[in-house]
Formats: C-alpha cells, sequence, structure tokens
C-alpha cells in the first residue's frame, strides 16, 4: 500500500487558515512609505452556477489555473475531471472522469497545464501523476511516487512543473516527514531542488508538522521556469525568486508590523484544523493543533504577464497585494474590497492571462471570480 500517512496529510490541501474578523485596520493596511499608489481591483465576470448545467457546476474546485492557450483549466476534485473554460467563460470541455481505468482518474488533488500543452494531475491513492493534452486525450503515466504525490503543482516552461510534496517514509525503522518544492520533468524525481526539509513525524504533534510543509511555505512561477517562494511566517516578509535551475535572483525583504489574531481567529482556526483532520479516517490519533497567536506576513504570491511580483499580505483581512516589478521594487498595491463575505478564505491566482479567485469555504457554491483593475485606474 502506498503511503498511507501521505494520503491522510492530503486534505490539508483544502485549508487556507487565515480566519479572522472581517474588519480591515487602516493602519495595517497602509503602504510602507506613503507615497505607493493604491488601486482597486473589481469583478468582471464569473464562471458557475449553484444548480443547472453540470458543466457550470462545480463540486469540489481543487486548482485552477490558466493554460498556455489562455484558456481556463479547474479541477474539481469531487467530480474527478478538469472543466476547461474560454476567457470569456464558455464552456469548451471536460477532460477525464471518475474511475480507475485508463485515463480515468480518483480523488485528483492537484493539477498543472505545462507549457508544451500537457496536462498533469496528481492522484494520491496510487500514488500516480496521469498525464493529458489539452485537446482532452490521455497519455499516459508520467510518474508514480511511492512515498506522496505533489499536492500542488504549477505549470512551467516545456514538460515541466512545480512541485510541492509532503511524504511520510521509514528512515532507520522511525517514521520521517520530507518537505520540498522542486521541479519535475515526468519523473518521481526532481530534476532541481529549490527548497527541502526533513523532520521526525510525531502523529500527536500535528501543529509541527503542518507549521514545517503545508501550512510553512507558499509558492509561485512563471512561464519562463522562475520560482517564487516565501516563508509563511508571522515574522518575516520575504520572497526569494529562483531560476529554473535552482540559483538565486532576487530577494525582496521588508519590515512589517506583526498583528496579533483575536480570540476568535485562534478558535476558529484550531477547531477547523482539528475537526477537518480529525475526521478524516485518523482513528485513534490525537489530533490538537494549536495556531499561531499571530497572523501571518505573507499569505500567498503570484507572476503576471508583466514579470510584477503579487504579494498578498496576511496580516489584513481584505484581500490586499503589494506589487513588485521584477527588480523588487514595489510599484503599487491593489485590493479587492468588495469580492464577497470571508474574502480571508478565499484562494487568487495571478498568472500571465490574468487573476482569478475562488472560494474554499464549504458552505458557499463555487464560482470562479475574474477580476481586473477598476476602469479607472492609471495602472503603471
Amino acid at each position: 500500500m502506498k503511503d498511507l500517512f501521505a494520503v491522510t496529510f492530503t486534505c490539508m490541501l483544502m485549508l487556507l487558515i487565515t480566519c479572522g474578523n472581517k474588519d480591515v485596520d487602516d493602519d495595517a493596511r497602509s503602504v510602507p512609505d506613503g507615497q505607493i499608489e493604491h488601486f482597486e481591483l473589481i469583478v468582471v465576470d464569473s464562471i458557475g452556477v449553484e444548480m443547472g448545467d453540470s458543466n457550470y457546476v462545480f463540486g469540489t474546485l481543487q486548482a485552477l489555473t490558466h493554460g498556455p492557450d489562455g484558456l481556463v483549466y479547474a479541477l474539481d476534485m469531487l467530480d474527478c475531471c478538469m472543466k476547461v473554460f474560454s476567457p470569456e467563460g464558455e464552456f469548451v470541455r471536460r477532460i477525464s472522469g471518475e474511475g480507475s481505468g485508463p485515463g480515468e482518474i480518483s480523488n485528483p488533488i492537484a493539477m498543472a497545464v505545462t507549457g508544451n500543452g500537457r496536462i498533469f494531475v496528481s492522484s494520491p491513492g496510487g500514488g500516480l501523476i496521469n498525464c493529458f493534452l489539452t485537446t482532452g486525450e490521455w497519455e499516459g503515466i508520467a510518474a508514480e511516487f511511492n512515498y506522496g504525490v505533489p499536492m500542488t503543482m504549477i505549470g512551467v516552461d516545456g514538460n515541466a512543473y512545480i512541485g510541492i510534496r509532503l511524504s511520510t517514509e521509514p528512515v532507520n525503522e522511525v517514521w520521517s516527514c520530507a518537505f520540498s518544492i522542486g521541479r519535475y520533468e515526468e519523473s518521481s524525481e526532481p530534476a532541481v531542488l529549490y527548497f527541502t526539509d526533513s523532520f521526525p513525524f510525531d502523529p500527536a504533534d500535528l501543529t509541527t508538522t503542518l507549521r514545517k510543509s503545508l501550512f510553512g511555505y507558499t509558492c509561485a512561477a512563471d512561464r519562463n521556469g522562475n520560482v517564487y517562494f516565501a516563508p509563511l511566517s508571522s515574522e518575516k516578509y520575504e520572497i526569494t525568486v529562483f531560476s529554473p535551475e535552482g540559483d538565486t535572483l532576487l530577494e525582496i525583504s521588508r519590515d512589517a508590523e506583526r498583528i496579533a489574531k483575536s480570540e476568535e481567529e485562534i478558535q476558529l482556526e484550531k477547531e477547523w484544523v482539528e475537526v477537518l483532520f480529525g475526521g478524516h479516517d485518523a482513528g485513534s490519533m490525537v489530533v490538537e493543533y494549536n495556531p499561531d497567536p499571530c497572523r501571518n506576513m505573507i499569505a500567498d504570491i503570484g507572476v503576471d504577464s508583466e514579470g510584477r511580483i503579487w504579494v498578498r499580505r496576511g496580516t489584513v483581512l481584505s484581500p490586499v497585494f503589494d506589487v513588485y516589478d521584477s527588480d523588487g521594487n514595489m510599484m503599487f498595491t491593489a485590493e479587492a474590497p468588495a469580492i464577497a463575505d470571508e474574502p480571508q478564505l478565499w484562494d487568487f491566482v495571478i498568472d500571465e492571462y490574468g487573476i482569478m479567485a475562488y472560494p474554499r469555504n464549504p458552505e458557499d457554491y463555487q464560482k470562479i471570480y475574474i477580476l481586473e483593475f477598476s476602469s479607472t485606474a492609471d495602472v503603471p
């Protein structure tokens, strides 16, 4: 059997833990030097309905990206398929379906659309990476992992993707966790490792495991294969940019005020993680999670078509982005102030074809929102 612990941990991908109040502190949202321009992002379109045409109804959106053809690719974990849409939101095709036969997938948790027009889909049950063409044809099994498939995937140049893995395996008769971010090219072995860490696996210490892995780092990449890496930390605001070969190209850092979570934030976060993890076939495992008492400096990052680096602040609950040029100079800030309730529970996708977002809150029906700069904003 494949690594049971790794399969259990895949449910953690469905968490973006930045729960809290909806009020935004103006001081916390102010720009560092008081001179940077501030713009708004507005919703201009959406894809998805609560009921109706099944092509537009999402079971569980697990991954979202643009392909090199400019189309929107959405991985629906519940429906075990990729749904493809035009930039205008029109349904184009459905790729794959649930099952264990050729071209079928089960419990997919990650997807990457690479520069040469291939779709790689990660399924933890069999440790498999299935490969499809963007036209829908199944090409076969691209790789098989013995201990933990990539749980986040980002398509880059050629036939490569950036994979984020958390695996557990026996080392000298002791179970050990290994967390890594690497470049994969149709192999279970990374062609380049950008970050790796290992630590003892303690099933009673969920807090350490998550903070050293899935809740510890965020990553983005561009079509040239450059990788953008940042720790999810309440103590430091840092971004490192790597070349495809793993050389450091740029480092960005700045001072940021630490913002304490409210008691409500801490309790909601603690309950959410413990209920989800404890309810995922954990058996008699002791489940206790202790949130960081302060908010992360950074929530996530993205890169647009101009090579601008979008850094979403974790210290505020409204989606606010610090936007840097490719040399690391801050250009402007942008905010999506009215996207929906609980925007801190949303995923944002920023790539060369635009900005998209979707809710992770399971109480909301899921749809994809397309965002643009306000028409009144003179964006540099």
